[in-house]
């Protein structure tokens, strides 16, 4: 069996494994923390009934009864997961049995193991646990034992993310060496709280903490809206103030969540048996430590969003083989910076590659002209597409007959961003990378490894052949598996190709030259004479 979940049963689980060796539990320390966890969702219930009295009517209490029903199911649930969970580590597989209603077997072999980290939330700190996340660098999910102890997710680590043979030879008591690569600088907060969800966030706070002091008889919002009122009674400047409220509220939030999950980031290059890695070590209340292997290191992606382009913020991430590139909870396992300043980003970038070529620091080729016009052409397409629909609309009477010219005079703005488009297209070769660059609401830029590429996927549709241009795919089986270099030269694309892939494209021309050698040929005939001639 592959390194796939499986829905099945214990015994299909015992008959492809090792019998001789046991299966684990998680800690049983786990228990002690749900168990205070689940008084702890008690107190909101509690209290409120404590303070205010038991005959409360039941809508002034359904906040505080949802806090605690929810507390109480995923403090049970958490129990229920424990008590249905074994696992064990072969000599060839990673073996985990779960499920709280339907059991699930999932395996993983050794060998395809990529990345083995582990984090902690408060609560495990507090406990001394600490969950382990194991990657074959598959699109599946990680396998996850939450939680066993610190020592023993530190000897999972070891264990697992090294070779046989370096095992044998490991020197008992080495201290691993680090080189300290970046560490956190606390000017990066204005990189991460200007956000234009900002005041959306602000305004969740705002809510939440209403209704939290709704337990208390505390009505928030009405006394700001009396403040308000007095500061502005009505119109804009009404308006404004909530604004600045949740504005206000929003920035205090992402500040906090910013020292919260950035304190004492450090980015280190760390020295073991094998080799090297790649390491970041953040948190304050949770902490996460990230394990980056040198030698599955392809390149290093870079990503601007527009509206942050000013200050020049950029997103930081290393193309590698076997780490996730986006996760719903935290940052991405392929992230090694906060959002930051690009020269920083660039600087780092110089000391992660390998060599001493700084590819995100060299002169791009520009594209040619042609895919301005092709911008040019989408973005009046698009303006007089609008306009028509709004028009028809209009004579049909489902909306004012005045807003089809909304679009016309959005066309400048179109045109503006179809040229920040163009601006953003280049590429290169230096130093065995291949750098693009491309994008309009992020600019994206890669520096892949020549050694990386699998092949090139070239598009062309109607207009581009119109136009003289190709689109240009690298495919690669690190990071985005994909990277784009959009509206290329025709000679630009076979400069290109010939610096990507030359094996590809030699062997391609020899072919067209033999085909062409083949149809060239004089064809002789056959010489025919008649008898006695």
């Amino acid at each position: 069996m592959t390194a796939l979940d499986a829905v099945e049963g214990d015994a299909c689980g015992e008959e492809q494994s090792e019998p001789d060796v046991p299966w684990e539990r998680l800690n049983g320390r786990l228990i002690w923390v749900n168990l205070v966890r689940l008084l702890l969702s008690l107190l909101p219930t509690g209290l409120s009934m404590l303070l205010f009295g038991a005959g409360r009517r039941m809508p002034e209490l359904w906040p505080a009864m949802v806090a605690t029903g929810f507390g109480v199911f995923i403090s049970v649930s958490d129990v229920v997961r424990w008590l249905r969970t074994r696992y064990r580590v072969t000599e060839d597989l990673v073996e985990i049995k779960t499920g709280r209603i339907m059991r699930v077997y999932r395996q993983i072999p050794r060998e395809r193991i990529r990345a083995v980290d582990h984090k902690a939330k408060l609560r495990h700190r507090v406990a001394g646990l600490r969950v382990v996340l194991i990657s074959s660098g598959r699109t599946r999910p990680a396998l996850k034992l939450d939680a066993v102890s610190k020592e023993m997710a530190e000897a999972l680590r070891g264990e697992l993310m090294r070779g046989k043979a370096a095992a044998d030879a490991e020197p008992q008591g080495a201290a691993a060496q680090e080189t300290l690569i970046s560490q956190v600088r606390w000017f990066w907060i204005f990189y991460n709280v200007i956000n234009i969800w900002g005041v959306l966030v602000g305004g969740l706070m705002l809510w939440s903490l209403d209704s939290l002091l709704d337990l208390v008889n505390v009505d928030l919002i009405g006394t700001l809206d009396r403040v308000i009122g007095r500061l502005a009674p009505e119109g804009p400047g009404n308006y404004l103030l909530w604004a600045g409220v949740a504005a206000v509220l929003g920035t205090g939030t992402l500040t906090s969540g910013f020292i919260k999950g950035n304190w004492n980031f450090r980015l280190v290059r760390r020295a073991k048996e094998d080799g090297t890695e790649l390491v970041t070590r953040q948190g304050l209340l949770s902490t996460r430590e990230v394990h980056r292997d040198d030698r599955r290191l392809r390149g290093v992606h870079l990503s601007e969003p527009l509206f942050w382009r000013w200050i020049r913020l950029t997103e930081t991430t290393v193309i590698s083989t076997g780490l996730a590139n986006w996760s719903l909870s935290s940052e991405p396992a392929s992230s090694i910076l906060p959002r930051g300043p690009v020269g920083e980003a660039r600087r780092v970038a110089a000391l992660v590659l390998p060599g001493d070529v700084r590819p995100l620091e060299a002169p791009l080729r520009r594209h040619p002209s042609a895919a301005l016009y092709r911008r040019l052409l989408w973005a009046a397409a698009f303006c007089a597409a609008t306009t028509g629909l709004l028009a028809w609309l209009g004579a049909t009477q489902a909306v004012p007959e005045w807003i089809w010219v909304i679009p016309l005079w959005a066309f400048p703005a179109t045109a503006v961003l179809a040229a920040v488009a163009f601006r953003a297209l280049g590429h290169t070769y230096v130093g065995q990378y291949l750098v693009m660059r491309h994008g309009l609401s992020r600019r994206q830029t890669a520096a892949l490894q020549r050694e990386a590429v699998l092949g090139l996927k070239v598009r062309q549709s109607l207009v581009q052949r119109w136009l003289g241009l190709v689109s240009v795919g690298v495919p690669t089986a690190a990071g985005l598996r994909f990277y784009q270099a959009p509206d290329m030269g025709v000679e630009q694309f076979m400069t290109f190709a010939g610096e990507s892939v030359p094996e590809l494209i030699a062997e391609f021309l020899q072919s067209s030259r033999d085909e062409k050698a083949e149809i060239s040929a004089p064809q002789r005939l056959p010489d025919r004479r008649l008898d006695g001639e």
